[in-house]
Formats: structure tokens, C-alpha cells, sequence
């Protein structure tokens, strides 16, 4: 085994927290030093009261928000069970909204631990996020929060500040803020996210979200689904309801001679 010098030392630490810093920025994240906190997740954690949509008040610096406005995630529990979680940003400046959907997963060490895992298939490859809610009252606020660490030298950190309303009220905020206080969170990093005119536009070419039924039920027996308007003409035959009618041949009419 080779011994490195100490100036060899020196380059291989500083090109570890070069690859840690740029990890940390693909990934969104916020770099520190040493190991992750040892936070805890909200106890007796409610999925179902979890459920609906929020919106995003506040957050650390994120690469895939950048340029945009009225961020918000909504958690849906279809029929399979799964919840599933679509994740909607607007451009700030033509106001076309773009979704990121992907799946919820149970990440807790308990069941009802406030832990979970999303795994997004509407990047161009596959991504993981683990994601904790320190605490939330579910019906008005919900702290965030998330953090990766690569060994013993540093870690990278991402976090939320979630909300119920696009512009929550001030004791709203301040319960949150508690929250950040209480786990000594830095509010050093967060970022005001835009919530006021909210009014979005559809892209000129809409994206397939792989996480929609029909898309799935479609890619199960094969149906190739190309473009927006294979998934239009799909849905149309999954979820018609009427039946499309048959064509009857027209009989002539004879005319009798008075």
C-alpha cells in the first residue's frame, strides 16, 4: 500500500472536496463539513393527512428551481396504494409549468417514522431522494429537510419550508421558523420562493408524465407511447366511456309510382 506525502495528502483532500462540492451542486444541495446532523423525523407520522398539496414558501439554493416561480408538490394516493408526487415549477418568464413527477416510498426505520424516499422517472435518468419532515401540523406548515453525506469529511444539505397557502400568514411562518431554530438550521441559505401571480401556462409540446395510470397500464401490454398525442389518443380509448358508435348502412328508399 503506498503512503501518500503530505503534499500528496493535501491534493487528494482538496480534490475530494472539489467532487463533494460538485456532487453537491448537480445534486442541489448545500456542502458542509463533517458527517450529517443527527436529526430526528416527526413521530407518528400521518401519510394520509400529509396528502394533498403544498406549496413552497422558502429554500436552500436548488439548481432545478432556478428562473422559477409558484414551486409547488402535490402527494396523490391512487388505487394501486402508492402515493404518488408531482412536483410543478413555472417560469418566471413566459410562465410555462413544468412537472417532475416520480413515486413516495416508505424510507422510515419505523412505520410511521417521518421519513420517506421519492424515486423520480421524469429526469432522463432515475434519481432518489430521501427526504424527512422534521414537523408539520399538516394543515398549514411543514419543515423539510435532507442530507447526503460522503464519509467523514463532508455532507451536502437541502431544505424546505412548506406552506398550505401560496402566502401564508405570519404566525404561520413563525411556527416553521421554530422549527429551523430548534434543529439550529441556518436560515443563512434559504431563498424566498415567488408565489404571487400564479397564472400558468401549458407547454407548447406537454410532457408525458411516466408516473400517470394510463402511461403505465400502456407501457404493461406494450402500447408505445411517443409523443403527447399517442398519450391524448390513449387516454381517449382508456377513459372514453361512451362507445363509439356503429355505422349503419343507409337502405335506399323507393319511391312508388301513384
Amino acid at each position: 500500500m503506498k503512503i501518500l506525502r503530505p503534499s500528496e495528502r493535501y491534493w487528494a483532500v482538496l480534490a475530494f472536496i472539489c467532487l463533494t462540492g460538485a456532487i453537491s451542486l448537480v445534486q442541489s444541495q448545500i456542502p458542509g463539513f463533517g458527517t450529517c446532523p443527527d436529526y430526528s423525523p416527526i413521530l407518528r407520522f400521518n401519510r394520509t393527512r400529509f396528502l394533498g398539496t403544498w406549496y413552497e414558501i422558502e429554500r436552500y439554493f436548488t439548481v432545478t428551481e432556478v428562473a422559477t416561480k409558484c414551486v409547488s408538490v402535490t402527494y396523490e394516493q391512487r388505487a394501486d396504494g402508492k402515493i404518488y408526487v408531482r412536483n410543478a415549477y413555472t417560469n418566471r418568464f413566459n410562465g410555462v409549468e413544468r412537472i417532475i413527477s416520480g413515486v413516495m416510498d416508505k424510507g422510515g426505520k419505523t412505520p410511521k417514522d417521518g421519513r420517506y424516499q421519492i424515486e423520480y422517472t421524469s429526469f432522463p435518468y432515475n434519481y432518489n431522494a430521501s427526504v424527512m419532515v422534521l414537523d408539520t401540523d399538516y394543515d398549514s406548515f411543514a419543515v423539510l429537510y435532507s442530507c447526503s453525506s460522503f464519509g467523514p469529511v463532508g455532507h451536502a444539505v437541502s431544505a424546505w419550508l412548506m406552506a398550505r397557502e401560496r402566502l401564508p400568514a405570519g404566525p404561520v411562518l413563525q411556527r416553521a421558523y421554530g422549527v429551523l431554530d430548534k434543529y439550529k438550521i441556518s436560515r443563512t441559505f434559504f431563498l424566498r420562493t415567488n408565489q404571487e401571480d400564479c397564472v400558468t401556462l401549458a407547454p407548447p409540446e406537454p410532457a408525458i408524465d411516466p408516473t400517470e395510470p394510463s402511461t403505465q397500464d400502456a407501457r404493461n401490454e406494450g402500447v408505445v407511447v411517443r409523443n403527447e398525442d399517442d398519450l391524448q389518443q390513449l387516454r381517449s380509448d382508456i377513459f372514453a366511456g361512451a362507445p363509439v358508435p356503429l355505422e349503419v348502412p343507409s337502405v335506399p328508399v323507393v319511391e312508388s309510382n301513384p
